[in-house]
């Protein structure tokens, strides 16, 4: 088991961008009502940086920053997330636009 303080294995990381792909095609499809309150706040929240959608961002109570900020750790861990908001989440923003060019 890694620490909370390492970023997860790339296999994680991985799973997280399917993951965020496929739930942005059934937001694609279906629109936000099904899912907002089915998924979690986080898993919402990645969603919406997906599909740069700044409307549902709002309505989290998040903004394109802070939302990247909170995936930031998730994706890098404690260190490599501290690191990168204080870089300018450009490693983190990198990753979303990977996804986004994926879909």
């Amino acid at each position: 088991m890694t620490s909370i303080f390492e970023p997860p294995e790339p296999a994680q990381v991985a799973r997280h961008a399917d993951d965020l792909i496929r739930r942005a095609a059934l937001v694609r499809r279906d629109g936000w009502d099904p899912y907002r309150h089915l998924w979690s706040c986080g898993e919402v929240i990645g969603t919406a940086l997906v599909l740069s959608d700044d409307a549902e961002l709002h309505r989290c109570g998040e903004t394109m920053t802070s939302a990247l900020e909170r995936w930031a750790f998730d994706l890098w861990g404690i260190t490599g997330g501290q690191s990168d908001v204080e870089s300018g989440l450009l490693r983190t923003r990198t990753w979303f636009d990977s996804i986004r060019a994926a879909r």
